[in-house]
C-alpha cells in the first residue's frame, strides 16, 4: 500500500502552508484598509482636486505587495525537495541566493531609516554589517569555503539579528522602513532558512 509522506515532512508542509495563508490574509487586510475612505474632519462631502488626484494604490501599498511576493520563494523552495529529491541541488542554491539578496535590501532600509531619523550610528553600522555578513555566504559557498548547511545557519542568524535591531528602532523610524509589513515575512524567511539547515 502506498505510504504518505513522513510525519515530520507532513508537519513541515502544514506549517509552511499556514504561513502562506497568513501572508495572504495580511495582504488582503492591507488592501482592504487601502480602499477604505479616510474619515475627514471637515463637514461636507466634497472631494478636493488634491484628493481626487491621489493614486488608487500608494507606493507603500505597492512595496508591501512586493514584500509578500518576495516571501513566496521562502515558502516554496524548502518544500520542493520533499516532492522530489532531484530538486534539492536546484532549490538550495536558489533559496540561499534569494535570502542573500533580500537581507541586503533589508540592511539598506535599516541604514536609510537610521540616517533619516538621526538614530544612533551603531544601528546603521550593524544593519549593513549584518547584511554583508549574510551576503558573503553566497560567495563563500561558490568558493567552497563553507558548506550549504553552514550557509543556512549563517543566514538564519543574520535574519534573526536584523529582527532584533528593529525592536530597538523608534516607531516613527519603523514606518519609513516598512517594519510592520516586513515582520511576518522576516519570520517566515527565518523559519524557512532554519528548515533548510535542518534538511541539509
Amino acid at each position: 500500500r502506498p505510504r504518505g509522506p513522513p510525519a515530520p515532512c507532513a508537519r513541515m508542509t502544514t506549517t509552511m502552508t499556514t504561513l502562506v495563508l497568513l501572508l495572504l490574509s495580511q495582504g488582503a487586510q492591507a488592501a482592504l484598509h487601502q480602499r477604505m475612505p479616510q474619515q475627514r474632519s471637515r463637514p461636507g462631502a466634497e472631494v478636493s482636486m488634491q484628493d481626487a488626484s491621489q493614486p488608487a494604490v500608494t507606493a507603500r501599498a505597492a512595496s508591501a505587495a512586493l514584500l509578500r511576493i518576495g516571501t513566496v520563494p521562502f515558502c516554496l523552495l524548502p518544500l520542493l525537495p520533499l516532492v522530489s529529491d532531484d530538486l534539492r541541488p536546484i532549490c538550495e542554491p536558489l533559496l540561499i541566493c534569494h535570502a542573500s539578496v533580500i537581507i541586503a535590501f533589508i540592511g539598506g532600509l535599516q541604514q536609510a531609516a537610521a540616517i533619516q531619523h538621526d538614530l544612533p550610528p551603531w544601528i546603521a553600522v550593524l544593519a549593513i554589517g549584518i547584511a554583508l555578513f549574510g551576503t558573503t555566504t553566497t560567495s563563500a559557498i561558490a568558493t567552497g569555503l563553507i558548506s550549504t548547511h553552514l550557509a543556512f545557519i549563517t543566514l538564519t542568524v543574520a535574519y534573526l539579528l536584523q529582527l532584533l535591531i528593529e525592536r530597538t528602532i523608534p516607531p516613527t523610524a519603523k514606518q519609513s522602513m516598512l517594519a510592520a509589513e516586513r515582520q511576518l515575512p522576516m519570520i517566515v524567511a527565518s523559519f524557512s532558512l532554519a528548515v533548510g539547515a535542518a534538511l541539509t
